[in-house]
């Protein structure tokens, strides 16, 4: 699927009140559009509806912030910060390190506890732990990655994992293979477009 029929697919599910009708489901192919067709690729029953129609609304109108500094944490919130970095790139590890992310199954993980804690990890990051700084924005980056990984899609899932894998490397000295170079913080303004692309559908 090209990314910008992923992103008009996820508009369309969230117009339809994150469903679609047995009916559209399965009869009717000839009189769909593609873009309803790509739509019924996406899961209806997400565990939160009003959750779906926020993070589609921040992923179509995603902006990055302009910053000076690389890092800045709220006072005191250094070290939970790089603490919650650390553990979640351990997670995101067991999820789409080593090849892992073609084989997840997405609909099952996204009702678990730990996926629920990534999310809630990756707004207190932005909103609590961090002050203005590049890193805000790659936790913006996460926030959409981690929603259109929800509708199956694996390159988002990688993409979010090797956000959490160049923080930590840098910011805790975790010791990686390879770093992506895909932070706002850290790394360089080619991954970072070709990031953006990505969740633009490009």
């Amino acid at each position: 699927m090209s990314r910008k029929w992923l992103v008009l697919s996820i508009m369309t599910a969230v117009i339809a009140s994150c469903g679609v009708s047995y009916f559209y489901m399965f009869h009717q192919p000839n009189i769909e559009t593609t873009a309803h067709a790509e739509a019924r690729m996406i899961p209806s029953d997400h565990p939160d509806p009003e959750m779906m129609q926020e993070e589609a609304d921040f992923l179509v109108t995603l902006q990055y912030g302009e910053y000076e500094e690389e890092i800045a944490y709220q006072d005191g919130q250094e070290k939970k910060v790089k603490a919650i970095i650390s553990a979640q790139h351990s997670y995101l590890n067991t999820l789409a390190g080593w090849g892992r992310a073609e084989d997840l199954n997405v609909a099952a993980t996204m009702y678990t506890k730990e996926w629920k804690k990534l999310r809630a990890d990756i707004k207190w990051l932005h909103d609590e732990g961090l002050a203005d700084s590049r890193i805000k924005n790659d936790m913006k980056n996460a926030r959409a990655f981690m929603y259109v990984a929800e509708t199956g899609d694996s390159m988002s899932l990688r993409y979010l994992h090797r956000i959490f894998h160049d923080l930590d490397a840098t910011l805790n000295g975790a010791e990686v293979e390879k770093v992506w170079e895909v932070t706002h913080a850290f790394g360089t303004s080619s991954k970072q477009r070709t990031l953006h692309k990505y969740l633009q559908g490009n």
